[in-house]
């Protein structure tokens, strides 16, 4: 999450080859038999004997907001200025409260205090704490995918609605899950994935992500209050528990999202449609960024900051891998390596692994679909390529995402952001040489991921290394 509020420079980590992987913080892979063993285990909460309130009655919406802060977001610096994010998020949320329509339910884990469990309720007097506090666990392990499971399970019987909405709120990582002896959270190969907990080191896997929302059921809408959660690999993993998908394909700053004017959103018109919520959105995240960020006293100006946001629909990813096998198949049969490679050199990048020393972004894997198929296809030599070019661009634009908005860009490597499509996939670096301890860094294997096995995009993408490595 927000990850250019501490961005941090790693190259020195990766020069120094394998050394730099103790055994003594060894995360093994997990499988498929690791997640079907975790289906029986006890709640992660047995020790704690919570309020059993008799459940509410059933409103409009619950929103269920899982806000790890056992990390810097807990207390961090931006330019210079310390933010307490977490507390500036729920202190928006208590702006408006539970409403006799819309259930706010946190369980907020702060650095050094464990995690606490609390309806979110209007402040309105220096007496009303608003919150009321259900359970506490000083010993909570926010990077525990069952510990969301069981979050959202409670909320759901306590407050019962009609529709639901889980944000995640963390660092992000996107589909990479590193296996490294240090871990701070956030962006660069020194960091973790989404829902990393400093103390315990743990964290979110992508392969848990499915089982994680198979055990929670439908949920209407998956908010991810991360950096880099918007692509493909990440997505596909819950597909089939969720009704809609928000996130960036970029960073987020550490503001987050405005969850004041969210809920005022959600209250005057609790039966919105998708439609409608992507576009207040979508509306929001362009004012914000035109009319700077407030720390404090102090209001910065983000003209030359470049952002992301798009809602996607979890039903279009189970066409995705046709259209992807398509464009893959074309591309490698009709052996358009120079299309490949311009598309390599040029494809709108997000952050970089290395992104306080990457300017150019060499080690960037994470591209924008849309863009890299459009550069595929103009310099395509088959008619066959350019059709399925074509093809993957229009099921993107026009049945995956929902809406998306770019905002700026990067200018260091002319990246126009306003042309991006909405969902980022693993695409092949620029590096032509990749540094040495990068072999070490994986913990999930890029080909066990759903999409991997539902597609030829793995296949696809170790073609294009082969290519664009081999070019003089």
């Amino acid at each position: 999450m927000k990850t250019n509020i501490f961005l941090t420079s790693v190259m020195s980590l990766l020069t120094m080859g394998a050394s730099a992987f103790a055994q003594d913080f060894n995360l093994n892979s997990i499988s498929a038999a690791d997640i079907k063993a975790t289906q029986t285990d006890k709640g992660i909460f047995d020790f704690i004997k919570p309020d059993k309130p008799e459940p509410m009655g059933q409103k409009e919406w619950t929103v269920m907001v899982f806000m790890n802060a056992h990390n810097n977001l807990s207390d961090s610096q931006l330019l210079g200025l310390v933010g307490k994010w977490a507390e500036k998020d729920v202190k928006e949320m208590k702006e408006v409260g539970t409403t006799d329509k819309v259930n706010i339910v946190v369980e907020l884990g702060l650095k050094g205090k464990g995690s606490k469990r609390m309806l979110i309720t209007k402040k309105g007097s220096v007496l009303s704490s608003g919150e009321t506090v259900y359970s506490e666990d000083p010993k909570a392990d926010m990077g525990d995918y069952k510990r969301v499971v069981e979050f959202a399970k409670w909320a759901k019987t306590t407050f019962p609605a009609k529709k639901t909405m889980l944000v995640l709120w963390n660092h992000g990582l996107g589909w990479i899950d590193p296996k490294m002896e240090q871990a701070p959270s956030g962006t660069g190969t020194s960091a973790k994935g989404i829902l990393f907990d400093d103390e315990t080191k743990n964290y979110l896997r992508t392969a848990q992500m499915k089982e994680m929302m198979r055990q929670i059921g439908y949920t209407d809408i998956v908010m991810q209050n991360a950096c880099l959660q918007q692509m493909a690999e990440v997505l596909y993993e819950m597909k089939d528990s969720v009704g809609l998908f928000v996130g960036s394909e970029e960073t987020m700053l550490a503001q987050g999202y405005d969850y004041t004017k969210l809920l005022n959103f959600m209250n005057a018109n609790p039966a919105f449609t998708n439609d409608q919520l992507s576009d207040w959105l979508m509306n929001w995240y362009k004012e914000f960024y035109a009319g700077g960020m407030n720390v404090g006293p102090i209001s910065m100006p983000l003209d030359d900051m470049g952002a992301t946001l798009s809602t996607v629909r979890p039903a279009a990813l189970n066409e995705l891998p046709g259209y992807l096998d398509a464009f893959a198949a074309a591309a490698m049969r009709n052996n358009e390596t120079e299309a490949v490679k311009t598309a390599v050199a040029n494809v709108i990048r997000f952050t970089s692994l290395d992104p306080a020393n990457d300017k150019k972004k060499m080690i960037a894997a994470y591209a924008d679909l849309a863009d890299f198929a459009r550069i595929v296809g103009e310099n395509a030599r088959s008619q066959e390529t350019k059709q399925a070019a074509q093809n993957l661009i229009g099921f993107v634009k026009g049945r995956l995402v929902m809406r998306a908005v770019g905002i700026h860009g990067d200018k260091e490597n002319g990246y126009d952001y306003t042309k991006v499509g909405g969902i980022a996939i693993n695409t092949t670096m620029k590096a032509k040489k990749l540094p040495d301890a990068l072999a070490g860094l994986y913990e999930t294997k890029y080909s066990d991921l759903g999409l991997s096995r539902a597609s030829q995009w793995d296949e696809f993408v170790t073609w294009s290394d082969n290519a664009w490595r081999s070019a003089r």
